[in-house]
């Protein structure tokens, strides 16, 4: 069940488990990047700016920012400035 922002304001959900993930990650560059997009979903929550209109999971979140993070070539090529786009579509 998907709640509305007009019922109630969006919690996040699974904050304790994402801290274990973080925390989990050995390669100190992805922990580094992850907690850097963990601390600003958490700072947009606390700020109330450009908020989700449903609840939002941060493991889940985390999960997916890991397993694009850990793509280390993708990440070079997207870095080299490569267009990429038409291989992820």
């Amino acid at each position: 069940m998907t709640t509305s922002k007009f019922d109630k304001d969006p919690v996040l959900l699974y904050e304790a488990e994402a801290d274990q993930l973080l925390n989990s990650v050995s390669d100190p560059v992805i922990r580094e990047l992850m907690g850097i997009a963990h601390a600003e979903v958490k700072h947009r929550f606390q700020e109330r700016q450009g908020l989700p209109s449903s609840d939002f999971d941060m493991l889940f979140f985390l999960q997916a920012v890991k397993a694009f993070f850990g793509k280390t070539e993708l990440l070079k090529r997207i870095l080299a400035g490569e267009d990429l786009a038409a291989e992820y579509q």
